[in-house]
C-alpha cells in the first residue's frame, strides 16, 4: 500500500467503520461492534479505465486537498474524509471520470 498519510490504513473493503471509529472485537480479531463513530468519512475510488493517466489525475488531485489518502495496487482509492474536510474538487473531478465510465466512487460514512 502507498500511503500519504501518517495513520494507519484506511478502511478499503471494510463497510460501516471508518477511521478512528471506537470498536470492539471477537477473539477472531473480527469487528463485533462500533462503540463509538469519530464523524470520519471514507471515500473509495475503483478505477475500471485507462488506469495509468486516470491515477496520475486522481493521484494530483487527492495530494491538493491534503486529506490523508491510500491506493491498493494503484487501481483503488481511500481518502479519509474527516468531519469538515472540503472534498468538493475531488467529487467534481470523480464524477465526471465516472460519467465518462473510467471509473466508479463511493463515500461511506
Amino acid at each position: 500500500m502507498n500511503s500519504s498519510s501518517p495513520h494507519s490504513p484506511l478502511p478499503f473493503f471494510t463497510y460501516g467503520i471508518c477511521y478512528r471509529d471506537v470498536v470492539t472485537i471477537d477473539s477472531n480479531h473480527l469487528v463485533t461492534a462500533v462503540i463509538h463513530e469519530s464523524g470520519h468519512r471514507t471515500l473509495r475510488v475503483a478505477l475500471v479505465a485507462d488506469h495509468g493517466q486516470v491515477h496520475e489525475l486522481l493521484h494530483g488531485k487527492a495530494v491538493d486537498t491534503g486529506l490523508p489518502h491510500e491506493w491498493l495496487q494503484g487501481t483503488c482509492l481511500a481518502v479519509d474524509l474527516p468531519p469538515g474536510a472540503n472534498e468538493a474538487c475531488l467529487i467534481e473531478a470523480l464524477d465526471s471520470l465516472a460519467q465518462a465510465g473510467a471509473l466508479h466512487w463511493e463515500v461511506d460514512s
